[in-house]
């Protein structure tokens, strides 16, 4: 079953009936997010790789990596999680738009990687690296993809995006 959603906890640019109000709610209450500031959390804003690792740091426990952290901006430490995680290399660009692919196949690499069946979409070839990831966030259920044929893995994802992902791959 999916958590208990308590909506007072709403931001002033998400309402109940919004797609997105539910996984929103989640994430503020489980602290994978605060909003963007100012009682908003900007669900229409696209996502950047900071947000997403950041977002996924804190749903993973914000645990502090071993070594150096390079940098004292609010995703420093969850980079270098990331990194150690395997779930991207140093050279990522925090400010740079997460997309629908790297958005599940971070989750698919949280969740080890498993095998699913294959995933039918024109626009993702089954020598993809992202492919196995997108199968399994289809079988999962996190995502039914943006039409019946297509995933559109290089779109970048909006924070109301990102954070349904997450809710659909993460809440108990």
């Amino acid at each position: 079953t999916k958590a208990n959603i308590h909506y007072n906890h709403l931001m002033a640019d998400v309402k109940t009936t919004d797609w997105f109000a539910q996984p929103v709610v989640w994430a503020l209450e489980k602290g994978i997010t605060s909003g963007t500031g100012d009682g908003k959390f900007s669900p229409n804003s696209t996502c950047t790789q900071g947000q997403i690792l950041t977002f996924l740091w804190r749903a993973h426990g914000s645990l502090t990596p071993s070594g150096k952290v390079s940098g004292s901006e609010y995703y420093a430490v969850p980079l270098q999680w990331a990194a150690k995680r395997g779930l991207a290399d140093k050279s990522l660009s925090p400010k740079a738009p997460c997309t629908r692919a790297d958005v599940v196949t971070y989750l698919w690499k949280l969740a080890g990687s498993p095998s699913a069946k294959a995933a039918s979409f024109s626009d993702v070839s089954s020598g993809a690296v992202y492919a196995p990831a997108v199968s399994w966030a289809v079988e999962k259920g996190v995502t039914s993809g943006t039409s019946e044929n297509t995933f559109s893995p290089e779109k970048a994802c909006t924070r109301g995006q990102t954070v349904t992902f997450l809710y659909a791959a993460l809440a108990q």
